[in-house]
């Protein structure tokens, strides 16, 4: 019998045991590295406090991670959080274990950032860094004072991805982020990436810098560019309205008029993770995407390759919708739609409004 499978027949507490016979042990993995520090390091004013700039930077790691293994790793460190034997312990569960190191790691991101400000002003030199985090949960192995195991690789190739800077997460590991306070600035989306060295794809939680990444048009070039689109609706009482936004006249393409919400589909994306990216990050709201009922569609540009793109229905599930993009969003009702002229949206995008509706219809009354 494969060996995972014999240990799924195992009751917690014989698969603790099992796993101290083997010399394993349960843990947070915890990977962080300074983004930039290679190419800044080699400037030669620099050298003379490299040294000084690493001290304060554990520092601040060895005194936020108070009981946690620390192995600094030059520019980045692997942290490990030994998690409690009992199971009745609330560090076992996954929402507490990552409410508090996000907690840690906004702590840590502040205070390396202002110590980036006070050397530059002692030293008379620019410290454009920042840091970038992969975390995971599981099983790993104590080696005297070394740890081995696949969560610490895994964790190594998720803070690879944790560019520009920003937090990745491991969803299967942590599936929930807990609601976190005000103070802290960090919000996380659901992406789907191919990591290193792995075979299939994870799903991982990723925060907002990471998400929002945009690819520069000569980048784009060398690879496929597809687009993805979704028109929202919601069910009041009898009523389907569906949510309209009208783009800011300062916008190149279509200003002034209303359009649904979406964007380019990252290399690392579905479809259905992209269009729920888009409108988490431009609208701020939660959306359910049925991937049944899409349509297909073209951008045209002047001299430009023809882009395709898929357009979903999508169901409205939570948030208030804004946007710094638009001059107005609203939720319409299909008659209230039929009244606004057709020149007032993005060519040919009032009648899909009005298709999608028709076929949400069918769907709940299927």
């Amino acid at each position: 019998m494969n060996k995972y499978f014999a240990d799924q027949l195992l009751s917690p507490e014989e698969r603790n045991m099992n796993s101290k016979i083997q010399g394993m042990i349960e843990a947070e993995v915890i990977s962080v590295d300074i983004r930039g520090f290679t190419s800044w390091a080699e400037n030669v004013d620099v050298f003379p406090y490299l040294d000084i700039f690493s001290e304060e930077f554990y520092k601040i790691l060895r005194e936020i991670f108070v009981n946690h293994k620390i192995k600094t790793l030059g520019d980045g460190a692997l942290i490990i959080n030994e998690l409690p034997e009992s199971r009745d312990s609330d560090y076992r569960f996954p929402q507490k274990i990552i409410k508090e190191t996000i907690k840690k790691i906004n702590k840590i991101d502040n205070r390396f950032q202002k110590m980036c400000n006070k050397l530059s002003k002692r030293y008379g030199s620019s410290i454009p860094l920042s840091l970038g985090w992969g975390i995971t949960k599981g099983w790993i192995k104590r080696i005297g004072r070394d740890f081995i195991g696949a969560e610490i690789n895994k964790s190594s190739r998720l803070c690879d991805i944790a560019r520009p800077r920003g937090v990745v997460i491991d969803k299967d590991d942590f599936p929930i982020i807990p609601k976190l306070p005000k103070s802290i600035a960090i919000e996380f989306f659901e992406q789907r990436r191919k990591l290193k060295d792995l075979r299939n794809e994870i799903n991982v939680w990723v925060s907002k810098e990471i998400a929002s990444q945009f690819f520069i048009r000569e980048d784009i070039r060398l690879t496929s560019e597809v687009h993805i689109a979704g028109i929202c609706v919601k069910k009041e009482g009898d009523i389907i309205k569906a949510l309209i936004a009208k783009r800011s006249s300062n916008r190149k393409l279509f200003p002034d008029l209303y359009e649904g919400c979406g964007g380019q589909l990252d290399r690392n994306e579905t479809f259905i993770t992209g269009v729920k990216r888009h409108y988490k990050l431009e609208l701020k709201i939660d959306v359910d995407v049925i991937e049944d009922i899409h349509r297909f569609y073209y951008i045209t540009y002047p001299n430009e390759p023809i882009i395709p793109g898929v357009k979903f229905l999508c169901v409205y599930r939570g948030g208030t919708p804004t946007s710094e993009n638009h001059t107005e969003i609203k939720w319409v009702s299909e008659n209230d739609l039929k009244k606004i002229p057709e020149e007032n949206f993005i060519p040919g995008l009032k009648q899909d409004f009005l298709d999608f509706i028709a076929k949400f219809k069918k769907s709940i009354d299927a």
